[in-house]
C-alpha cells in the first residue's frame, strides 16, 4: 500500500485571491510491504540415508538428490551389453589359472556377475566414471586417477559387480612400479618409511553400494581383479597393496591380506 506523508500547508488570502501555501518540505512517498511467514520455507535438509544436503523447495535439487540417493544406496544402472564377463577361479599352487567357477556356482546367483570394463567402449567407461565420482567425493580423494584403467594404453583395470541390472560394486586396480610399496601400521595409519616392499598390483579404489555391503562383494571383486588383471596369471594376495585406505578400507585390508610384524604390530600393504 502507498502512504503519503503529510505536508504543512499554509493558506493566505490577499486582494481577493487565494495564494497556495508554500510547501517547506517536498512530499515524500514510501512503499510499505507486509511480510507473512511462508507455509513452505526454502529449507536446506540433509538426507539421513545418503548424506546429501539439498533444498527441499528446489526442483533441481530434489532431482539431483534422487539420482545421488539411488546411486549411493542401490548402485548405478548397468546395461547387459557393458563389460566383459570374468570368472573367479580356484587358486592353484603355481599361480596359474585353474577351473573357472561359473556364474551358476555357489559364489554367484543367476542375476549377478563380475565384468571387466573395456576402455574402447565409451558407454561403460562413462558409467564407471560416474561411480568413481561418487567414490572420490566420499573419500575426498583426487578425481584425476582414472587414466590407468580408462584409456586403451593403460596398464590397469576396472571391474564392476553387477546385480539385478545395477552396478553395486567396483574396484580399480593398477600395475605398480618399483619403490612404490610401503607398510602402514594398522592401529595409527603411520607409514613405515624405511621399508620398500615390492608389490605387483595396487588397489586404487574399491566401493560397494550401501544396500549391498557385508555380502562378500568386495572380496569377490578383489579376487576377480588379482586373477584377471594379468592375463593367465593369478597374483597372490601378499603382492596386492592398498592406496592408503580409509577406515572402512583399512578394515577390509585387515581381513584380506594384513601381516603381523615380529614386534606384534599389524601391517597393511599399501603404496604411494
Amino acid at each position: 500500500m502507498v502512504l503519503e506523508k503529510n505536508t504543512n500547508r499554509k493558506q493566505k488570502t490577499g486582494n481577493g485571491k487565494s495564494i497556495r501555501a508554500k510547501i517547506n518540505n517536498k512530499s515524500r512517498f514510501f512503499q510499505a510491504k507486509l511480510a507473512f511467514p511462508s507455509k513452505n520455507p526454502n529449507k536446506v535438509i540433509e538426507c539421513t540415508k545418503c548424506g546429501m544436503t539439498y533444498s527441499n523447495q528446489s526442483h533441481e535439487d530434489i532431482m539431483m538428490h534422487d539420482k545421488f540417493h539411488d546411486l549411493r544406496i542401490n548402485g548405478r544402472k548397468w546395461s547387459t551389453n557393458w563389460g566383459q564377463q570374468v570368472y573367479l577361479v580356484e587358486d592353484s599352487v603355481d599361480g596359474l589359472l585353474s577351473t573357472p567357477l561359473l556364474s551358476q556356482d555357489s559364489c554367484f546367483t543367476n542375476d549377478e556377475r563380475i565384468v571387466m570394463v573395456r576402455p574402447n567402449h565409451s558407454a561403460e567407461v562413462n558409467a564407471t566414471l560416474d561411480i568413481m565420482t561418487l567414490v572420490n567425493n566420499e573419500l575426498n580423494a583426487p578425481h584425476d586417477e582414472n587414466s590407468f584403467w580408462s584409456q586403451e594404453n593403460g596398464t590397469g583395470k576396472a571391474f564392476i559387480y553387477v546385480k539385478n541390472g545395477k552396478a553395486v560394486g567396483a574396484v580399480t586396480i593398477e600395475m605398480l612400479e618399483k619403490d612404490r610399496g610401503r607398510w602402514m601400521i594398522y592401529k595409527n595409519k603411520v607409514i613405515v618409511q624405511q621399508s620398500r616392499p615390492q608389490f605387483i598390483l595396487g588397489i586404487s579404489r574399491i566401493w560397494v553400494c550401501k544396500s549391498q555391503r557385508l555380502n562378500g562383494i568386495a572380496t569377490k571383486l578383489l579376487n576377480a581383479a588379482r586373477q584377471n588383471t594379468i592375463f593367465g596369471k593369478i597374483v597372490d594376495k601378499q603382492f596386492i597393496a592398498w592406496s592408503q585406505p580409509s577406515d572402512n578400507g583399512g578394515k577390509m585390508a585387515l581381513k584380506y591380506n594384513s601381516v603381523r610384524h615380529n614386534s606384534g604390530e599389524i601391517l597393511i600393504p599399501c603404496y604411494i
